[in-house]
């Protein structure tokens, strides 16, 4: 079984404010960060390995994690800051080809690092079945540090596919509600 966990940077500077690629993280995009990396902790909801676009805002986002678990992996891929969901998991399937077969045979539990609306879309994509509530909130929206947690019965990240997830939870930092 493997674990997927896709997080939503936290709130960021508005569009505009500086080019897309820099927009920094707002006070409040701090604290949910910084409380989505808590609830992991208390959670126990630690990846193996990260994977995290290039953007300043998802960089932030990932290092408030990194502040209270200073050991998890990660890796940025330039090219997840642009993906679409059906460009997301097909990177997904292909995890040894980004970051070597043995790294990706140790990443039972990985965790994407993007933004919406891609992070929307793949989870929307990849769950079959699991808890009816979070799966109607996450219909609604994505909001900024949300946090989607799926499992799969499977034991490579080559048959990860759409409709195969049990959506475990989907949570929102409190802030953001």
């Amino acid at each position: 079984m493997v674990r997927l966990m896709v997080l939503r940077h936290a709130t960021a500077v508005p569009h505009g404010a500086m080019p897309d690629p820099e927009r920094c993280l707002t006070v409040e995009g701090q604290v949910e960060a910084e409380t989505a990396a808590r609830y992991c902790v208390d959670e126990m909801l630690l990846p193996d390995l990260a994977i995290v676009s290039p953007a300043t805002r998802t960089q932030q986002t990932f290092a408030a994690l990194q502040t209270v678990v200073s050991d998890v992996a990660s890796l940025v891929i330039p090219a997840l800051y642009a993906m679409q969901a059906d460009e997301l998991l097909s990177a997904l399937q292909r995890l040894a080809d980004l970051v070597g077969e043995e790294k990706a045979s140790k990443a039972r539990t990985l965790m994407l690092v993007g933004h919406n609306p891609a992070c929307t879309e793949l989870v929307q994509k990849l769950v079959g079945f699991g808890d009816r509530y979070a799966f109607a909130r996450l219909r609604g929206e994505f909001p900024p540090a949300g946090l989607a947690v799926m499992d799969f019965d499977i034991e490579d990240w080559s048959l990860l596919a759409a409709g195969a997830g049990r959506l475990d939870r989907f949570w929102v930092p409190t802030s953001s509600s």
